[in-house]
C-alpha cells in the first residue's frame, strides 16, 4: 500500500505542469466565452436543442422579463446586449413594435449592413400574426424615417407586403414626411399622386408638406389645390403662389382666388404684380392689383410706389403717387430714382423741384438723389436750381464749406457748368482745390503701420483735409494708447470745427481702455449739446460694453443706467450691445434689470441670430426664470414661433435642450436631439447635414449640405466627396447671399482633410463680389499661398470686378498690374470692367490709359469697348480724342463702326452740344440708310435749330427721311416712317428765317407732300413758302 501511493505521488509530481496548463486553460475559457464548454461540444448538441425548440418557448414573465431588460441597455447605449436580448425573444413569436424598432437601430449603430437588419424583420413577419398588420407596420416605420434611410424604410416595405400588408392613409403619410425631409420632391409628388388614385385623405399637416412640395417645384395647380384644402395658411404662402402665378404668366388663374379674399393680398404680392404688369405692358393688371390692396387694406411700401411711378406715363399721376409717399413720411432712395428716371424721360422740371422739396440734405442715403437732381437740372438749362441744390448740400462755417458728401465726375462736371452760367466763382474754386481723398489714403497707409508721427505731420500740410483724415489720425493715437496725444487733436479739432459722432465716439473709446469712465460719459452731455452729434450706437456699446467688462458692481449699475439713457435718446440697441447686457446677468440681478434686457431683445427680435438666441436662453436659464425661457423658445424655436431662428451649431442645440428641460418641455428637447441624430450623427458634430450638386441646383442649398454631412460619416462614401462637390455648396450659398454659410462650408472642408482647388477659392471670392465682402479678399489670396495654389485670370478678374463694384478703383488698377506682371495676361472682359469702373468714377485718363494699353496688347476692343469708351470721354467733354480713339481702333482692327458706337458717339455729340459734328457725322455714316434711333437725330436737329444752324438741321432732316437718298430699300420703306410734323415746321421755319432758302423749303414741303399725301403745315408758314416775294 505504502508502495502504491509512492508511486501515486510520484506520477502527481511529474504531471504537475500539465496539470496546471489545463487549469488555466479552463479558467481563460471561462473568463472569454463564459461557459466551460468547448466548441465542438456545443456543436454537438445541436440536435437535442433542435428537439428541444418547440417546448423552449418563453413563458409570459420571461418575455416581460426580456423586454424591460431590452428596453433598459437601449437606453443606457449598451447595442450589443440589445442584441443578445433580441436572439432570446425572437422565442417569444411575437415582439412589439416599439422593441422593433430599438432592435433595428442597435443593428444600425454596430454597422450592421442592410440585408441582415432586412433578414431579421422579414424572419419575425413571417411567423408572427401580430407583425402582419398595416399597424404595426406604421409603427414600426414611423421612428425609423427618423433616420431618413430611404432605402431601408422601401425594403421594410416589401417585406411587409409580400404578407399581404398594404399601405394606408397613415403609411403614405410618413413617407411623404420622409421624402420631404430628404428633399426628393419628385418622389412626394409620386406619392401624393398614388393616394389620390388609391382614395385616400392625407392629413392637413401631409397636406401642408405636398403643398410646400409644389411651391418648391412652382407646380401652380397643384400649390392651388392644396392651399384651398387648408385652413388658416401664413400669408407668405399666398405671396409664393402669386410669385408663381407671375413666372408663369398665369395671373388670370389666381386673381380671382385673390378677389375672393381666398388668397389674401399682401404688399409683396402687389408689388410682384406691378413688375409683372410693368414688364408684360399690361396697365390693366395694375389697376386690378390696386383695386384689389385698396380693398383689402393692403399697404404699399417703397417698392410698390417705385413701381407706379415708373409706369405712369403722365407725370400727374407720378406727383400723386410722390404726394402719397410723401404723407408716410422720407422719401425712400428708390422712389426718388424712378421719380428721377420720368423727370428725365420727360424733362418735366415741377415734378423734379416737387421732389426735391421732400428731401433732406442732412439724409446720407438721400445724397445719390441730390447729385442726380442737380446733373438733370443743368442738363435742363436750370443752372441757379442746381446751384441752390448744391449749396443746400454743402454745410459752410465762417463762409467756408465744411462738409459736402463725395461729388463724382459726372456730377462735379455739371456744378462747374452751371457755376459758370451762373458767375459763381466761389463754387468752382472749391471743386478745383486739390483733392483731399489722396491725403486721407496716404493717412490711412501711415496708420496702418502704426506710424503716428507720418500721421500726424500729414494733419500739418498744406491742403485742407476732410474730418475723415482728423478721425483717422484720431484713432490712430488710441491705438497706439497715446491719450494725452488724442485729447490735444480733439482740441484741434474742435477748433477747426471737424469733431463729429465718429470723433467723440473714438475719444470715448480711447478714455474707457484707460479706465476713464467719469471722463467717457461726462462726453455725452458734451454730444448732446449740438443735433448732429447726438450719441448713436456705437457710442452706447462702446461705454456699455467697458463698464460691464470690469465686473463691479458700480459699473454695472452704470452701465444700466446708460441703457435708460439710450432710451430716451430714442437709440435703437444693435446685437453685440444685447449680448453683453444678457451675459452680464446674474442669479442675483435685480427684476428690473431682467425685464429691460428681455425689452432689449423685443425690440431687435427680427435680428435674433443663433448665437443671440443661444445668450438670451442661458441667461433666462441663470437667472432662473422658466416663464422668460418658455416664451423665448415659442418665439424663435419651433413650427410655431413668430420670428424663428435657423440652429446650425452643435453648441447651440445645447443650449436649446438645456433650455427646453429647464422649462420641463421633454418634448421639445427631445425634438432637437433628433435633429442633431440624422444618420446617427454624435451631438458634437455639425448638425446641418449636406446635399449633392443635384440638389444644390435645385435651389435647395440647405439639403446639399446635409447630404454632404451623411456621405462624411459614411466610410463607404466618404471618400467621393470632394472639393468639386463642396463647391456647387459654396457658389449656392453665396448666390443666396448667405455668405456667412460659404465661410462655415470652406471651414468644414478643410476639417475634413479636402484640399481646396483653385476652383474652390474663385468661388468663395464670387461670393465675396457678390456679398460685398471684399475686405476678405486678401486674406484668401493669402491661403492660396498655403496650398501652392496660384491665382489665375479668372481669379483676378473676379477680384477686380469686386473693387470696380465697391468703387475702389485703386486697389482694382492694383490687382490689374499683378495681373500684367504674372504668367496671363489680360483678357478682353478685365478690360471692360476696369473700363465700367473707370465710367462709374468718371476716370477719364485711366480709361483712355487701358484703351491704349488693349491696343497695345493686340486686344481689339470690341463694340462694346468702344463705346464705354466714348461715353467716358464724353463726360469728361473730350470729344476728340473719342472720335480719334473709335476711328483709329476701326482703322487699326479693320471693322466698322456698328449702329451702337455710332450711336455713343452721336450721343457724346449731344452730351458735349456739338450739334453740327454730329449732324456731319451722320450724314457720312448713314449715306442712303435710314436712322436705327430717330430720336437722337431729332435731337441734334433741335440743337441745330438753337444754335442757328438751319441748312445743315435741313439737310440732317432730309437725310432722316430719306428725301435725297436713291437707295431702293429706302424708297420702299420711305411710305412707313412716321414724320414728326412740328420738328418739319421748326426747321422750314428756320430755314424763312435765315432768307433766300424758299427752294429748299419748299423742295422739303413738296417731298413729304409726296411721301405722305395727308401731310399739312401751318395756312402762315405755306403762304410764305409759296409767296411771290420769295421767288424775286
Amino acid at each position: 500500500m505504502a508502495d502504491f501511493m509512492e508511486q501515486v505521488q510520484t506520477v502527481l509530481t511529474n504531471l504537475s505542469a500539465e496539470i496546471l496548463l489545463f487549469g488555466g486553460a479552463f479558467l481563460l475559457q471561462f473568463f472569454l466565452f463564459g461557459n466551460v464548454l468547448w466548441p465542438w461540444r456545443k456543436k454537438g448538441k445541436g440536435k437535442a436543442s433542435k428537439k428541444l425548440d418547440p417546448s423552449s418557448s418563453l413563458s409570459k414573465q420571461e418575455v416581460e422579463t426580456t423586454l424591460e431588460a431590452t428596453e433598459a441597455a437601449f437606453e443606457q447605449g449598451d447595442h450589443r446586449t440589445v442584441l443578445r436580448k433580441w436572439g432570446t425573444l425572437q422565442r417569444a413569436g411575437d415582439v412589439p413594435a416599439q422593441t422593433l424598432v430599438q432592435v433595428v437601430e442597435s443593428m444600425q449603430r454596430l454597422r450592421k449592413d442592410r440585408s441582415f437588419i432586412l433578414a431579421e424583420v422579414k424572419g419575425l413577419v413571417l411567423k408572427s400574426t401580430v407583425a402582419q398588420s398595416v399597424e404595426y407596420m406604421n409603427d414600426l416605420l414611423t421612428p425609423l424615417t427618423k433616420s431618413l434611410d430611404a432605402g431601408l424604410i422601401s425594403s421594410l416595405l416589401s417585406v411587409f407586403s409580400k404578407v399581404g400588408v398594404q399601405p394606408d392613409s397613415r403609411t403614405y403619410d410618413i413617407l411623404i414626411h420622409l421624402h420631404f425631409a430628404t428633399r426628393s420632391f419628385e418622389e412626394v409628388k409620386d406619392l401624393a399622386k398614388h393616394m389620390r388614385e388609391a382614395d385616400l385623405q392625407p392629413t392637413q399637416r401631409t397636406t401642408l408638406v405636398m403643398l410646400k412640395t409644389f411651391l418648391q417645384e412652382g407646380c401652380l395647380s397643384e400649390a392651388l389645390q392644396c392651399y384651398s384644402e387648408l385652413p388658416d395658411l401664413p400669408k407668405h404662402v399666398g405671396t409664393q403662389l402669386v410669385e408663381i402665378a407671375c413666372r408663369d404668366r398665369r395671373l388670370h388663374d389666381i386673381l380671382p382666388r385673390l378677389a375672393s379674399g381666398q388668397i389674401p393680398m399682401t404688399t409683396d404680392s402687389l408689388n410682384l404684380m406691378l413688375n409683372e404688369a410693368l414688364r408684360s405692358g399690361q396697365p390693366e393688371v395694375a389697376k386690378k392689383a390696386l383695386d384689389l390692396a385698396e380693398q383689402q387694406g393692403v399697404e404699399k411700401n417703397s417698392r410698390t410706389y417705385s413701381l407706379l411711378v415708373r409706369s405712369e406715363v403722365d407725370t400727374t399721376e407720378v406727383r400723386k403717387w410722390l404726394n402719397e409717399v410723401s404723407a408716410t413720411g422720407q422719401v425712400d432712395p428708390i422712389v426718388s430714382q424712378a421719380v428721377l428716371e420720368v423727370c428725365t424721360r420727360t424733362g418735366d422740371v415741377q415734378l423734379a423741384e416737387s421732389l426735391a422739396a421732400l428731401l433732406k440734405p442732412d439724409e446720407n442715403s438721400q445724397a445719390p438723389a441730390f447729385m442726380a437732381l442737380i446733373r438733370f437740372y443743368t442738363e435742363a438749362g436750370k443752372p441757379e436750381k442746381a446751384l441752390e441744390l448744391y449749396d443746400s448740400l454743402v454745410h459752410k462755417v465762417d463762409g467756408k464749406p465744411s462738409q459736402r458728401p463725395p461729388i463724382d465726375g459726372r456730377t462735379k462736371h455739371c456744378i462747374l457748368t452751371a457755376a459758370s452760367s451762373c458767375h459763381r466763382q466761389d463754387i468752382a474754386e472749391e471743386l478745383h482745390e486739390a483733392d483731399p481723398m489722396r491725403g486721407v489714403a496716404m493717412m490711412r497707409g501711415c496708420s496702418k503701420s502704426n506710424d503716428l508721427d507720418g500721421v500726424l505731420s500729414l494733419l500739418d500740410g498744406p491742403g485742407k483735409l476732410p474730418s475723415t483724415a482728423w478721425n483717422i489720425a484720431l484713432d490712430t493715437c488710441v491705438e497706439n494708447g497715446e491719450l494725452e496725444k488724442a485729447k490735444m487733436l480733439a482740441k484741434r479739432m474742435k477748433d477747426a470745427r471737424v469733431m463729429d459722432v465718429v470723433s467723440y465716439n473714438t475719444l470715448i473709446k480711447a478714455y474707457v481702455r484707460h479706465n476713464l469712465f467719469d471722463q467717457a460719459v461726462s462726453l455725452l452731455l458734451t454730444m448732446r449739446e449740438h443735433p448732429t452729434h447726438m450719441p448713436n450706437t456705437v457710442t452706447y456699446h462702446e461705454l456699455i460694453g467697458a463698464l460691464l467688462k470690469t465686473g463691479k458692481e458700480i459699473h454695472r449699475t452704470r452701465a444700466w443706467e446708460l441703457v435708460n439713457e439710450m432710451k430716451e435718446d430714442k437709440v435703437i440697441p444693435n446685437k453685440p450691445l444685447v449680448s453683453n447686457l444678457l451675459r452680464s446677468l446674474r442669479p442675483k440681478s435685480h427684476s428690473s434689470e431682467i425685464t429691460r434686457a428681455m425689452q432689449l431683445v423685443d425690440s431687435i427680435q427680427h435680428q435674433v441670430d443663433e448665437g443671440l438666441l443661444c445668450t438670451v436662453l442661458e441667461a433666462g436659464v441663470r437667472v432662473g426664470k422658466a416663464s422668460l425661457v418658455r416664451s423665448k423658445l415659442e418665439c424663435f424655436h419651433g413650427e410655431k414661433a413668430e420670428c424663428p431662428v435657423k440652429i446650425t451649431g452643435a453648441h447651440s442645440f445645447g443650449s436649446l435642450i438645456k433650455a427646453y428641460g429647464f422649462v420641463k418641455d421633454v418634448a421639445g428637447a427631445w425634438n432637437c436631439w433628433r435633429e442633431m441624430s440624422v444618420q446617427h450623427l454624435k451631438p458634437t458634430n455639425i448638425t446641418l447635414g449636406c446635399m449633392v450638386e443635384a440638389v444644390a441646383s435645385n435651389g435647395d442649398v440647405d439639403g446639399a449640405h446635409e447630404l454632404i454631412q451623411r456621405l462624411l460619416e459614411d466610410k463607404e462614401t466618404k471618400s467621393q466627396v470632394n472639393a468639386v462637390i463642396y463647391g456647387s455648396i459654396l457658389k449656392g450659398f453665396s448666390r443666396k447671399k448667405h455668405m456667412d454659410r460659404v465661410w462655415e462650408a470652406f471651414d468644414e472642408m478643410k476639417t475634413h482633410g479636402i484640399t481646396p482647388t483653385l476652383m474652390t477659392f474663385n468661388a468663395i471670392m464670387d461670393g465675396c463680389v457678390r456679398n460685398e465682402e471684399m475686405s476678405k479678399v486678401a486674406d484668401l489670396v493669402q491661403e492660396m499661398s498655403v496650398y501652392n495654389l496660384v491665382p489665375n485670370l479668372i481669379t483676378y478678374s473676379t477680384m477686380i470686378k469686386g473693387f470696380c463694384a465697391t468703387g475702389d478703383m485703386q486697389s482694382a488698377f492694383a490687382i490689374f498690374e499683378q495681373l500684367q506682371k504674372g504668367r496671363e495676361s489680360p483678357d478682353e472682359v478685365v478690360y471692360n470692367t476696369l473700363l465700367d469702373g473707370c465710367l462709374k468714377a468718371g476716370m477719364a485718363d485711366e480709361g483712355e490709359q487701358l484703351l491704349e494699353a488693349m491696343m497695345a496688347q493686340g486686344l481689339a476692343p470690341s463694340i462694346y469697348t468702344l463705346s464705354v469708351v466714348v461715353k467716358l470721354l464724353a463726360n469728361a467733354k473730350r470729344l476728340d480724342k473719342a472720335f480719334k480713339l473709335a476711328e483709329g481702333a476701326s482703322s487699326r482692327f479693320r471693322f466698322r463702326l456698328g449702329a451702337q458706337l455710332q450711336t455713343a458717339l452721336l450721343q457724346a455729340c449731344i452730351s458735349c452740344r456739338a450739334f453740327d459734328r454730329g449732324a456731319r457725322f451722320y450724314l457720312k455714316t448713314h449715306k442712303d440708310r435710314l436712322s436705327a434711333d430717330k430720336k437722337i437725330c431729332q435731337t441734334i436737329i433741335c440743337g441745330l435749330l438753337s444754335t442757328g444752324k438751319a441748312e445743315l438741321a435741313a439737310d440732317l432732316l432730309k437725310s432722316l427721311l430719306g428725301l435725297n437718298s436713291t437707295s431702293e430699300e429706302v424708297i420702299r420703306h420711305r411710305a412707313t416712317q412716321e414724320i414728326d410734323e412740328v420738328l418739319v415746321a421748326e426747321v422750314i421755319s428756320a430755314l424763312l428765317e435765315q432768307g433766300n432758302n424758299y427752294r429748299q423749303a419748299e423742295q422739303i414741303y413738296e417731298s413729304l407732300k409726296a411721301l405722305k399725301p395727308r401731310f399739312v403745315l401751318d395756312a402762315e408758314l405755306l403762304k410764305k413758302i409759296r409767296g411771290k416775294d420769295y421767288y424775286q
